[in-house]
């Protein structure tokens, strides 16, 4: 074989491989998708195929963040932005940095998560694909902290963007904020159907883990509902999809979601131990954002179970924590909470 043949061949085979692994990925077989992506970082590098090598390593980068290796999640994407800014890929950088700003976000580091996210946004210019991921997730970070007309702003230009460039994966996720956002307002009729919409696209694209969080959220609305056992049936069908994914932050938000319905439906004990796993899964994975919410919950059991020590010390470790994620809304009110319990 002359070379030139046996690069293409190789060049064939680090692409063919990067895709298998998101096949994989997207199919919720994440061991499967880490294989095969440090397969196609290998082969990539074998056969100097620097694009694909970028993408791979991003890749991984997430999967590893998403099986609770965050150090390492981080590793690969930062040589991933590197590789981009070398190759002079200004969209491989953006999805890097997008990446790198997930993981700010998640360690409660949303000042240095928004600022990555802006500079993503203007190397996106060019890609509708990116710029609707970006904005979601510009979004994400405006409802956690309070701002919920941004929010619902950012999502809607994300959906736009997607529809624009023909992403149906993209424009399930919108659909999703959407639901979630219109949740929060207390719209659930609306909630549930952004919610639907994003779980149908989820279940033709084959996407395990959105159809998984969309069966969570739509437990949330039931619950807001009072429809208890409706609400526990979904929650507890998204624990064992996020079970089988292994992915740590979604299981404790699962835990958290049964735990509710659980406390609110009158069984206090099953309520309790649900709650601090998801306390615990939480700390243990370094989800901010789920460290706070899971101890608010819990601290509203106690408070309803007479414990008032037990729930002043979660309310205020709840207070801690949404303070240094900025969430304006929830330091409020649990300003308040903490206030009348104490008097």
């Amino acid at each position: 074989m002359n070379p030139a043949a046996a690069t293409s061949q190789s060049e064939r085979r680090a692409a063919d491989t990067l895709q298998l692994g998101r096949n994989h990925d997207l199919a919720g077989r994440l061991e499967e998708a880490v294989d095969a992506y440090e397969q196609a970082v290998r082969d990539a590098t074998s056969a100097e195929e620097r694009p694909v090598l970028t993408e791979a390593l991003r890749r991984l980068g997430v999967v590893r963040h998403r099986r609770n290796d965050p150090d390492g999640g981080r590793d690969c994407c930062a040589r991933s932005y590197r590789e981009a800014v070398e190759l002079g890929d200004l969209l491989l950088a953006g999805e890097a940095l997008n990446a790198l700003a997930g993981f700010d976000f998640e360690a409660g580091a949303m000042a240095a998560a928004r600022a990555s996210y802006v500079n993503a946004l203007a190397l996106a210019g060019s890609s509708p694909a990116l710029l609707g991921r970006i904005e979601q997730n510009l979004g994400i970070l405006d409802s956690v902290q309070g701002d919920h007309a941004g929010a619902y702003a950012h999502y809607r230009r994300a959906l736009e963007a997607f529809r624009q460039s023909g992403d149906e994966a993209g424009s399930a996720i919108a659909h999703h904020n959407l639901g979630v956002t219109a949740s929060r307002r207390g719209d659930w009729e609306e909630a549930e159907r952004s919610l639907t919409k994003s779980a149908v696209l989820a279940g033709h694209l084959g996407d395990f883990f959105l159809r998984g969080l969309c069966e969570l959220h739509r437990a949330e609305v039931s619950h807001a509902r009072q429809h208890y056992a409706d609400a526990l049936t979904r929650a507890e069908s998204a624990l064992s999809s996020f079970e089988q994914l292994g992915d740590r932050r979604a299981i404790s938000d699962a835990y958290k979601v049964i735990g509710k319905v659980l406390r609110d439906s009158g069984r206090m004990a099953l309520a309790e131990e649900r709650l601090k796993h998801a306390v615990a899964l939480a700390i243990e994975s370094g989800w901010v954002l789920g460290q706070a919410e899971s101890l608010r919950e819990l601290a509203r059991l106690h408070q309803g179970n007479g414990k008032k020590p037990e729930a002043l010390a979660c309310y205020r470790d709840a207070y801690d924590l949404f303070g240094r994620l900025a969430a304006l809304v929830d330091i409020r009110e649990l300003a308040t909470q903490i206030s009348e319990l104490a008097a």
